[in-house]
């Protein structure tokens, strides 16, 4: 199969395939031909699936991306405004976590979704590690409290600037403020030098909390952890992040232990019209 195939019995030559294109690799050099792609159009196809997805008439395939691949799009399953109005507002950031294991199929699922969400020239750089179990959450919020206490005693601005000696306390008197007991912990990872790591991470996993929501789940982002990870080596090494990757971002997982009732408000938008 060539790089594209269109085929010539389905394709009505509107055009559409070619306008919709983002980065320009298609053409039409008479009004009655078949879309055809300009120099080093394979080069610069950056694989969106655009043009599979806007064709109307189901003619148009990639060599990566087949049309029988592409499942229709169902106008039945997408929400109404309304519904996902209902679904941000009832979102909340879970904290007290129920004491039961997410299911590894469970929070796969949740992953497969979240892989869906827009990337930088689709990229796709976005990499996960699932710790599953409280055991080992709880392993590495110890790590993390460890890392905090010496920050503490060096008088290391950072700590009083995060309120570090808060999070310890709590720690000592038994109360995970760091990663609340989570019982799993969601990690993204991308390449060292990739520039759009942390903005294609945090819209991966913000994809991800409104799934788990939507699953019955809970998430929380773990900031504390993050600023951790990012500066303790211990951490990085236990949790062993590929080679040539580093941490972008984290989310808490699991089953909320109480149920929430009401929207709470938020203080209006601010806008500035141009």
């Amino acid at each position: 199969m060539a790089f594209f195939q269109i085929d010539a019995e389905k394709c009505k030559k509107d055009g559409i395939c070619v306008r919709e294109c983002p980065v320009g690799i298609l053409e039409m050099k008479e009004a009655d031909a078949l879309p055809t792609p300009v120099p080093l159009a394979e080069r610069i196809c950056i694989r969106c699936g655009h043009c599979v997805a806007v064709c109307p008439h189901g003619a148009f395939s990639l060599e990566c991306m087949p049309t029988d691949a592409c499942p229709p799009l169902r106008k039945e399953l997408l929400p109404t405004v309304d519904a996902f109005t209902h679904l941000v507002r009832a979102r909340r950031s879970i904290r007290v976590y129920r004491e039961k294991t997410v299911a590894a199929d469970d929070i796969r699922r949740l992953i497969d979704i979240a892989h869906y969400a827009p990337t930088a020239k689709n990229t796709q750089q976005v990499g996960w590690l699932v710790v599953n179990g409280r055991d080992k959450v709880q392993e590495l919020a110890a790590l993390s409290i460890d890392w905090m206490k010496g920050l503490i005693d060096k008088k290391d601005p950072m700590a009083r600037l995060f309120g570090m000696a808060g999070v310890v306390k709590a720690w000592e008197a038994g109360k995970d403020a760091l990663l609340r007991g989570a019982p799993a912990l969601v990690i993204t990872h991308a390449p060292e030098k990739y520039a759009g790591a942390l903005i294609d991470s945090t819209i991966a996993l913000t994809t991800l909390e409104l799934a788990a929501s939507a699953a019955g789940l809970g998430g929380c982002w773990a900031g504390f952890f993050m600023i951790a990870a990012d500066k303790c080596a211990t951490i990085r090494a236990r949790l062993a992040i590929p080679e040539g990757r580093a941490l972008s971002g984290a989310l808490m997982i699991g089953y909320p232990k109480f149920r929430y009732w009401r929207l709470p408000t938020r203080n209006e938008p601010e806008i500035t019209w141009r």
